[in-house]
């Protein structure tokens, strides 16, 4: 028998020398399957291919593809009752050993796609086989090429190793220590652009696949080769400000912290002065954090401070003073900069309590700053002020209030001076004012810049008055017209700043026009983002950008995902985008916005490129695609900051970064989202059944979200109102997330027939769909239902099923740990109900177990406050200590999910019983303030519990809300408890 199976590229399967054609696609993926597993179970195979099928269908179905393909290749499986086994095969693989050899030419097949013949089937487990199959041969390719870069190296053969080390970044394109050997290879062979071109393209690639950026060993390997490659000769000279800047240099020497603001029109030098001004000071002996406003792109809350706490968390992380998590939390709650590696779970309820104001952010900034400034002095320049959103002015007047030990630069244009300066005042920041206006230059200036720069026959064919004119004495004018007149005497430059741009305009080629208007409408754009929107080749883009950036329009600087470039100002900018056709901006505007959405990803939070795709939609007038963008964020926002238990896989928990969500922020997005809607209403851009897929949408999204606030009247309008339009159109997923959303409601107001009847329908959706974890959901909330009857054997067995459904999905790859563990932990309540406290312990030790080895932060704090509690029921102090006080910790540093009101009346229990009643008190209050969110009977009842608890302490009187606990607990299907409480509290029968 003489079998063969190609791995790589499309399938290709021969027997006996013949090629082998399956007439059913699954019987070809069957092959493939048991061929890469070797041995396989017919149980596994029926669960991976035939999920949807009843156990006798799904043994029906696999033994006919069995009998299909053992009638073609007779000798190629050994088959048994329970198992079934392939026979040795060849494969296209194992001949590729000889590729370690760098003298040997590395053939196509090693960069053809694996398995790339095989379909997901629309089997979800078999579509995670076959992601990890494809994984594995990859890797396996990979170790390879490095065997043959370990050769080249050997051999110092540098073509071959520039060859290898390029094949592996075919391979594997994140590996950032073959990014620094190639691009060390290059710099050492005199190709510097060629080797930035490859970090930027690998930066650019990091930025959009996984939201990170290079580490700091490849950003410093970079700079030093973009300085290499960018230096010129001579620096540019600082003209006719050196009154202004001598005297803010004395204020920066000055002991006392300084307060610095510079006005001036647009074009007047506010930046190179504030430049200028740090260039005085040596860049080792100051920590400097900066942030430069811009009105390009829209901006959000507290948009103007994330480059200052993104520098700030560097600077904190060098100095060995990370923030405590509480703080770091609260940060990275309002900037992605300020976020180091760390995935958070901001929800609801954190929402109800913490309040995250300017005043509090202020204090913490101040905090931090003072940290810093006991290594070196801290300098703070805010740019452009003028263009700040409402929240970061609000934060920098709270900043300053605190009276930070930190020299603070502030600049603005001229409309907003009074306001800047009353607000400066009104912050009482305990430091004197030092404003400097900046005003024109005098004619005598203008005309000894002119003699300066221009040779004396251009200066007498011109006149002396020619500049002070044309100029009006403002720098960047002046400097344009120079600049021209240097480069072609013969110039008109009567036509102001946008004639001369556009006549310099006329002197570039196509290709640096292109290059130039891409910039304009995507300031701040990568290369590669460039490349896209001008659809020239990245190398020409890079060219055609180098010789911009000679001509001084455009500079390079580093953004937080690496080189980024734009306009050397922003009056440039204007000239260049007006002069761009309508129809044209709106086409450019179109591919930033196509560029833009390839690196943006909803679960990871990134409110600048946020606002920047919204804004490249509206100016293309997509609005349709502006609508499905805020329907993306909103599912990630309100099921990750707003659910009890968000439905996700675990790889999308564990690859989410979604900060805090206030209910104003999320309300003002889903009453935009529906604005949008309305708008597109009768819009030709939309088929009928495309408009009721985003209005089902809206409304779905909507009343979920309303749910979770307790707003049940608006959320049945809404939910009701997208159930109606999925039933007419057929929209099943919409419709099941609608279920899910009454399930919720249903649960938190505990209405267990509503629950159970919502449930059976979810169960019957799910299964048609098919979706596997939402009917393992289905059958958990039925168990709930049966839970809130009192029926705790039943509900048991259902809880039971529903952790069966959630393990086999994962035997085949589908993960949703969370889903699994809640069940559990439900089965921990019933033991716990029923009196069997050491089965309860144990599920709970289980939850708490395998959330914290994941990091599965929503779920956490709930079983551990959860397993407090059975602790409490136990007796067990030391058990309730440390369980509590984990879910609190975890909880406050938004690394715990949601929990209910639950968690602070059994943390006040804790605090009492160990004679902190200052903290009881205030746990109590957080308990008060959560159960206006959801008011669960046994929420209620665990408060009255917590206050007589905490009054019995303290000498106080607590039989009152002793008896009502007991009450409440006796009515809730909780006897057990409500007679330790009688014991307890001595309150009789």
């Amino acid at each position: 028998m003489k079998l063969k199976i190609s791995l790589l590229g499309n399938s290709l399967i021969e027997y006996e020398g013949k090629r082998i054609a399956f007439k059913l696609h699954k019987a070809e993926a069957l092959l493939y399957y048991i061929a890469l597993n070797k041995e396989v179970t017919r149980d596994e195979l029926k669960a991976v291919f035939w999920y949807d099928k009843n156990e006798s269908q799904a043994s029906a179905n696999l033994r006919n593809a069995l009998y299909l393909i053992n009638n073609i290749m007779p000798e190629a499986l050994d088959v048994d009752r329970r198992t079934v086994t392939i026979r040795p095969f060849d494969d296209d693989i194992s001949g590729l050993g000889a590729v370690a050899d760098p003298k040997i030419p590395i053939p196509s097949a090693v960069y053809a796609a694996p398995l790339k013949g095989l379909s997901s089937l629309n089997s979800p487990a078999f579509s995670e086989w076959l992601e990890a199959a494809r994984g594995k041969i990859r890797e396996g390719l990979i170790e390879l090429i490095k065997k043959r870069i370990e050769a080249a190296y050997e051999a110092q053969d540098n073509e071959a190793l520039g060859e290898s080390l390029a094949a592996l970044l075919r391979l594997d394109p994140f590996d950032e220590d073959s990014v620094l050997e190639l691009m060390e290879l290059y710099s050492n062979m005199g190709q510097d652009r060629r080797s930035a071109e490859l970090f930027q393209s690998y930066s650019s690639l990091l930025s959009s696949k996984l939201a990170i950026t290079p580490s700091e060993r490849a950003k410093k390997f970079y700079a030093k080769i973009v300085g290499r490659r960018g230096k010129k000769e001579g620096q540019q000279r600082f003209w006719c400000r050196e009154r202004e800047l001598a005297l803010l240099s004395e204020k920066l020497a000055d002991a006392a912290p300084s307060l610095l603001f510079i006005h001036g029109e647009a074009g007047i030098g506010k930046s190179t002065l504030i430049n200028e001004l740090l260039s005085t000071m040596p860049a080792d002996d100051i920590s400097l954090l900066s942030t430069k406003a811009t009105a390009i792109g829209g901006n959000y809350a507290y948009s103007s401070w994330n480059n200052i706490l993104r520098e700030l968390r560097l600077l904190l992380d060098r100095e060995g003073a990370a923030p405590d998590k509480r703080t770091a939390s609260m940060l990275a709650g309002i900037s992605p900069g300020f976020i180091k590696d760390e995935g958070l779970s901001f929800n609801a309820d954190i929402s109800s309590m913490t309040e995250i104001n300017p005043v509090a952010l202020g204090a913490m900034i101040a905090d931090l700053i003072a940290v810093i400034a006991k290594s070196r002095p801290v300098v703070m320049v805010f740019e452009d002020i003028h263009w700040f959103d409402t929240r970061s002015i609000e934060l920098l007047c709270a900043f300053l209030s605190c009276a930070p030990r930190a020299d603070i630069i502030i600049s603005g244009r001229p409309e907003s001076a009074r306001m800047t300066m009353a607000m400066l005042r009104q912050a009482k920041s305990g430091r004197a004012i030092t404003e400097v206006e900046l005003t024109p230059f005098r004619d005598e200036e203008i005309i000894y810049i002119s003699r300066s720069l221009l040779p004396e026959s251009t200066i007498r064919e011109r006149g002396l008055s020619y500049f002070v004119r044309e100029s009006e004495g403002v720098p960047l004018m002046l400097f344009e017209i120079l600049r021209t007149l240097r480069e072609n005497p013969g110039s008109d430059c009567t036509k102001g700043l946008g004639g001369l741009i556009i006549e310099r305009m006329g002197e570039l080629d196509q290709r640096e026009r292109d290059v130039l208007n891409a910039v304009a409408v995507c300031v701040g754009g990568t290369s590669e983002i460039i490349s896209e929107i001008t659809l020239i080749p990245i190398e020409e883009t890079l060219a055609a950008a180098e010789l911009l950036i000679s001509k001084g329009l455009i500079r390079e600087r580093e953004g937080s995902g690496g080189a980024v470039w734009e306009f050397t100002h922003l009056k440039l900018r204007e000239c260049v985008y007006d002069s761009i056709p309508a129809a044209r901006r709106r086409e450019l505007h179109r591919r930033a916005a196509a560029a833009l959405n390839k690196r943006y990803l909803p679960q990871h939070w990134d409110p600048a490129l946020s606002a920047m795709l919204s804004h490249h939609y509206a100016k293309a007038g997509e609005r349709v695609l502006e609508l499905k963008q805020y329907l993306r964020e909103l599912i990630f926002d309100i099921t990750l900051n707003h659910d009890l238990f968000p439905m996700l896989s675990d790889r999308l928990f564990l690859s989410c970064s979604i900060p805090f969500s206030s209910r104003e922020e999320t309300d003002k997005k889903v009453e935009h989202a529906i604005s949008i809607l309305d708008e597109l209403r009768g819009s030709e851009a939309l088929t009928e059944r495309e408009y009721a897929q985003l209005e089902a949408s809206c409304f779905e999204l909507a009343g979920g979200y309303r749910i979770s606030w307790g707003e049940y009247t608006g959320a049945k309008l809404y939910t009701d109102e997208a159930i109606h339009i999925s039933k007419q159109y057929g929209f099943t997923e919409t419709h099941i997330h609608c279920l899910k959303h009454y399930a919720y409601m249903y649960l938190q107001i505990e209405e267990a027939d509503k629950l159970i009847k919502v449930s059976r329908e979810l169960l019957r959706l799910a299964k048609e769909a098919p979706a596997p974890h939402y009917f393992a959901t289905a059958v958990r909330f039925i168990g709930m239902g049966y839970m809130m009857r009192g029926n705790y054997a039943a509900a048991e067995k259902i809880f039971l099923h529903s952790v069966k459904l959630f393990e086999q999905m994962q035997l085949t790859g589908r993960r949703y740990t969370l889903g699994m563990l809640v069940a559990k932990c439900y089965l921990g309540e019933i033991y716990e109900r029923t009196g069997d406290l050491e089965r309860a312990a144990a599920q709970l030790s289980e939850c708490t177990r395998q959330c914290e080895a994941m990091n599965l932060y929503w779920g956490r704090s709930y079983f551990h406050t959860t397993a407090a509690n059975i602790a409490l029921d136990a007796g067990n102090m030391e058990g309730l200590f440390s369980h509590i006080d984990r879910a609190a910790a975890l909880f406050e540093s938004c690394r715990g999910g949601r929990c209910g009101s639950i968690l602070y009346s059994t943390k006040a229990i804790a605090d009492a019983e160990r004679g902190d009643f200052e903290g009881a008190r205030k746990a109590l209050e957080n308990s008060e303030l959560l159960l206006r969110l959801i008011a669960k009977r046994d929420w209620i009842a665990a408060h009255n519990l917590a206050k007589a608890w905490t009054a019995r302490l303290s000498g106080g009187d607590f039989s009152g809300d002793a008896m009502t606990a007991a009450k409440q607990y006796g009515e809730n299907g909780f006897p057990l408890r409500a007679d330790w409480i009688r014991k307890k509290f001595g309150l009789g029968g």
